[in-house]
């Protein structure tokens, strides 16, 4: 009889374990919605109005406020920098670039506020210093992410490769790539690191340590032709989210891959709003209006983007504005 007790005592914690984690983990065709925010080419912008080409829009109190409005009605939100975050170009001297690296550091404090899950390195991110940015990525509460770019001595990443968040019993690859076509400027920026080949670097990634991932977004800071090259070489990677050439892109499929980006100093932020199915393949666009109907999809995924203009009528976050009016003497934009 004690036998008998004493295996009931072993097998009911076992018996529950496995129930929770079944109960715990999608199952095939279950679905999982994910509300994606995505922002690149920020160059160091804090304010609106404060270069030509953005006229009065965008702002970081603007996105900030923003990012709030979403996160009280999305239940599971992901937040991506796809680079080019810090810094608008070269400084002309040393004291300018440690303006640079004061603007650099204050936007950072502003994006760990406003709640960014990670934020992949670009190519002029790199006039700060690649030692400075390491040296920064440790003091910060957000990652930074770049699989391709490498210490020569040891061939190892500078930064994280890539992050797994789990989502509702969903495991969410994100990977950050670095183009390694760089203007001359920044080759001096290079001395002991290389970039390897971006399209090389993800197949072993998401081959190797991302492969139990049930989707994989790609952080990809590289131009129109690397994109396309990627998603054809690399089809595990789901959605890729661009940024390297500053011009927005409405999402579109390519090969299997949905690929979208924003455009330069912060005018817009994106936002998509996934319904994600385990074990499910491609997307279909659901926002109304759209040809192919939500109710024909069967095992697909879907998703509504919305490319948001951060314009003068709406509201900011008042925080951020305080934050922003106390730090004047450290927001000068460095002279090139």
């Amino acid at each position: 009889m004690w036998k008998r007790k004493y295996k009931c005592l072993i097998y009911l914690p076992l018996a529950t374990s496995l129930l929770l984690l079944l109960n715990s983990s999608p199952g095939i065709g279950s679905e999982v919605s994910l509300t994606l925010i995505y922002s690149s080419n920020t160059l160091g912008e804090i304010e609106s109005g404060c270069c030509p080409e953005t006229g009065n829009a965008g702002g970081l109190a603007r996105r900030s406020h923003t990012i709030k409005a979403v996160g009280k009605e999305a239940k599971n939100r992901l937040i991506l920098d796809v680079g080019d975050t810090f810094a608008i170009g070269p400084t002309g001297n040393e004291k300018e670039r440690e303006k640079a690296r004061k603007r650099a550091e204050f936007i950072l404090k502003i994006y760990e506020r406003m709640g960014y899950d990670a934020i992949n390195i670009g190519d002029t991110d790199l006039v700060l210093g690649v030692d400075y940015l390491k040296t920064l990525s440790k003091k910060s509460k957000i990652p930074f992410l770049s699989a391709n770019l490498r210490e020569k001595k040891t061939g190892q990443p500078v930064f994280e490769p890539y992050r797994i968040k789990e989502i509702n019993g969903l495991k969410i690859g994100i990977i950050g790539l670095l183009t390694p076509q760089l203007p001359p400027y920044l080759h001096k920026e290079m001395t002991g690191y290389f970039i390897e080949d971006p399209i090389k670097v993800a197949l072993n990634m998401v081959n190797g340590p991302m492969s139990h991932c049930d989707y994989i977004i790609a952080q990809a800071h590289l131009n129109m032709m690397e994109i396309d090259e990627l998603a054809g070489k690399v089809p595990r990677i789901s959605i890729i989210i661009g940024g390297n050439d500053r011009s927005f892109i409405f999402p579109k499929q390519i090969h299997s891959s949905l690929w979208a980006q924003t455009d330069a100093f912060g005018l817009h932020i994106g936002r998509m709003n996934l319904r994600l199915k385990k074990g499910a393949k491609g997307f279909v666009d659901a926002l109304p209006g759209k040809s192919s109907r939500v109710s024909d999809t069967g095992g697909v995924n879907t998703y509504e983007n919305h490319l948001i203009l951060l314009h003068p009528g709406m509201e900011s976050d008042l925080e951020i504005e305080k934050l922003i009016s106390s730090s004047r003497d450290i927001l000068k934009r460095p002279l090139p």
